[in-house]
């Protein structure tokens, strides 16, 4: 998992640091919060500490998205923080991140930023030393936040501002436990831009061909076979899917996808025959199909992707609920029929007409990490 979101991380900033016509920003920023208490298992929880030094560049025109985007900033940041217990240990992010800023009164801006990048924690949960640490099951994990900030404009410079947000950490069920870590969080900011460039608007129209596209994804998924919480330390397993279906860009910053996923769980498969569970075909009750409604933000050739997924055939799902004496609840019987993605994908691979995708996706049921995939999809 650590290397795909190094190669994401990396993506991101080459793909939007390649932009022409911008201004140097530096950020600094000091939260404070306190880790959610989900579970009821848990050390106590006290007041959270995070830092965020933060280099990036305000995107001043020239390229059509900018401008869609009303001119927004790009960093490469670095947190580091104390989640609040010694259980919990420190952690450590690298993270790209985004920044839109809009102006609603005279020197006041409100802004919304957010980012997915990846963390090292000190601290995590082991079965002999830290038993109790079921919220960071693996030293690397993804961290994603998102905050909105109310900053004021000391002069063409320098800005001062305070955000209210959260900051989440998972490994995307590629180790157990996985419950996750979620730190409601304020924080207050100072930002300095290096020089002042004017906004440049584009007489261009939005030349978008509105064309309808097909695409064929292949992607390979890592997980590890278990609830949130159990069993723990276990194998990784592959989960395969094939996906096909149409897109079709509505503008310079929104693309649509229409289509299905095929996906086949390694571990489910050899759980049925190992245990000689008798529901049917292994293959087959060990694998899912969904019909999905895809969005692509996208920033040039690189893009942000959310997905919806209804499931079709989720067989195994049922079952394995029920495996460890849980009965089958309302929750469970949402996670049994809905499933999402969230990732990144870049697009810059191109042959006239068609192009070669690839990216990063994390798959959930409902809003549970399911597994972390790569993937590549022709589109013609």
């Amino acid at each position: 998992m650590k290397l795909f979101t190094v190669i994401i991380a990396v993506l991101f900033c080459s793909v939007l640091y390649s932009q022409k016509s911008n201004q140097t920003e530096y950020r600094g920023a000091i939260y404070t919060g306190f880790v959610a208490h989900n579970y009821s298992k848990l050390p106590e929880t006290k007041q959270s500490y995070v830092g965020e030094l933060s280099f990036g560049k305000k995107y001043m025109g020239k390229s059509k998205w900018h401008e869609y985007y009303n001119f927004p900033s790009i960093y490469g940041s670095v947190f580091f923080g104390y989640p609040g217990n010694v259980e919990y240990g420190h952690f450590f992010a690298i993270s790209p991140q985004l920044s839109l800023t809009y102006n609603f009164a005279e020197n006041f801006n409100y802004c919304i930023k957010a980012g997915v990048g990846l963390a090292y924690h000190t601290n995590p949960y082991n079965v002999e030393t830290n038993p109790t640490n079921f919220l960071v099951g693996s030293h690397w994990m993804a961290i994603g936040n998102a905050e909105f900030s109310i900053e004021y404009l000391l002069n063409d410079y320098n800005f001062i501002g305070l955000s209210a947000g959260a900051i989440h950490f998972s490994n995307g069920h590629a180790q157990l436990p996985n419950i996750g870590m979620n730190m409601p969080v304020i924080n207050v900011y100072y930002k300095h831009r290096v020089f002042n460039d004017k906004l440049v608007f584009s007489d261009n129209a939005d030349k978008t061909d509105n064309k309808i596209r097909y695409f064929v994804t292949y992607a390979a998924g890592v997980h590890e076979y278990g609830s949130s919480t159990k069993p723990a330390n276990g194998p990784k397993y592959m989960v395969n899917t094939v996906s096909f279906g149409i897109s079709k860009i509505k503008n310079v910053a929104n693309k649509h996808y229409f289509g299905f996923n095929f996906i086949h769980y390694n571990s489910f498969e050899k759980f049925i025959i190992n245990q000689e569970i008798n529901i049917g075909n292994p293959f087959l009750k060990s694998s899912a199909v969904n019909l999905f409604w895809g969005h692509e933000f996208m920033f040039g050739d690189f893009g942000f992707y959310s997905e919806l997924g209804i499931d079709i055939y989720k067989p195994f799902y049922r079952y394995f609920v029920t495996i460890y004496g849980e009965k089958f609840g309302v929750k469970d019987i949402i996670k049994s029929i809905n499933s999402n993605k969230l990732g990144f994908r870049y697009s810059g691979i191109k042959a006239g007409d068609k192009k070669l995708i690839l990216g990063i996706n994390l798959k959930a049921n409902m809003a549970q990490a399911d597994f972390i995939e790569i993937f590549s999809s022709f589109e013609f």
